[in-house]
């Protein structure tokens, strides 16, 4: 058996019939996940702004939090806190029901397939889209994405000081600023404008 978790960038390039059909075609089960991590991680983040006083990092995107910590500032504090899709993956992994079955969590870009693979999760493989449409040989009729299915406001709500950042060149200015001394959380994304057409997921309109 082979079970795969789908990445919400990629689910939103595909209408659900299309790709429900690709996936069955290439004897992919699909799997969701059981807890809404999304939730979990917020929480997370609530309860480190808590605990301390320095400004928080956002580590939801692995390229982005290292970015950050190459330009090490005192006072700057790199959220020990995996991204939402490791948490996914950790669920997928170890689950009692999907026990004797190979896993794969797509990704959306390579980064996450890096770190994740890193971590040697029992039975799963971390991989791009575009990378096994590759392997594959074929892919279903999707769309480009113009907007972002992840755009920046994950952590809107949260009553602490939160600025929103997102492409390599604007992280970069902030941190040279030192503007990120005025608030308590920054929420990061690499890709500009959020978690879309990144190296995992690019593809010709249709």
């Amino acid at each position: 058996m082979k079970y795969i978790w789908i990445n919400p960038v990629t689910e939103s390039m595909y209408g659900k019939p299309v790709l429900d059909g690709f996936l069955q075609k290439h004897g992919f089960t699909r799997v969701w996940c059981r807890t809404d991590w999304g939730r979990e991680v917020k929480e997370k983040y609530r309860k480190m702004l808590d605990g301390c006083r320095d400004t928080v990092a956002d580590a939801r995107c692995p390229m982005a939090c290292e970015l950050v910590k190459s330009m090490a500032e005192d006072g700057v504090r790199a959220a020990g806190i995996e991204p939402i899709l490791i948490h996914c993956a950790r669920e997928i992994s170890s689950r009692e029901d999907l026990r004797n079955g190979e896993k794969i969590i797509t990704t959306p870009c390579v980064s996450l397939a890096d770190m994740g693979n890193s971590l040697r999760l029992p039975n799963t493989r971390f991989i791009t889209w575009n990378a096994l449409l590759k392997e594959l040989g074929q892919r279903p009729e999707g769309k480009q994405l113009h907007a972002s299915p992840i755009p920046p406001g994950f952590f809107a709500g949260m009553e602490e000081r939160v600025q929103s950042l997102t492409g390599k060149e604007e992280i970069e200015a902030y941190m040279k600023s030192g503007r990120w001394k005025e608030v308590r959380l920054m929420e990061m994304l690499y890709c500009h404008k959020g978690c879309h057409n990144g190296d995992g997921v690019v593809m010709d309109e249709t």
